[in-house]
């Protein structure tokens, strides 16, 4: 599994965990509920900035996104 698919899982689930829909991440957040959904699909590689927006949200951590997420070296 992707490092991307890993992240997109560790959002969905702390989602699902806070009994949120993406409608009320997208609101809580600011970030569009369509990104919401690309996210947690593992459609979209998200900034810094929407990782830190998302984990507000959501009233966790950045690292609890970030569980198990790997670094893949270029080539």
């Amino acid at each position: 599994m992707s490092s991307l698919e890993v992240f997109a899982q560790n959002v969905s689930r702390a989602r699902k965990q806070k009994h949120l829909t993406q409608e009320e991440i997208s609101h809580r957040s600011g970030i569009h509920v369509t990104e919401v959904s690309r996210i947690e699909r593992g459609l979209r590689d998200p900034r810094v900035t929407t990782l830190i927006r998302l984990a507000d949200a959501l009233e966790v951590s950045p690292a609890v996104l970030l569980r198990g997420v790997a670094s893949t070296p270029p080539g």
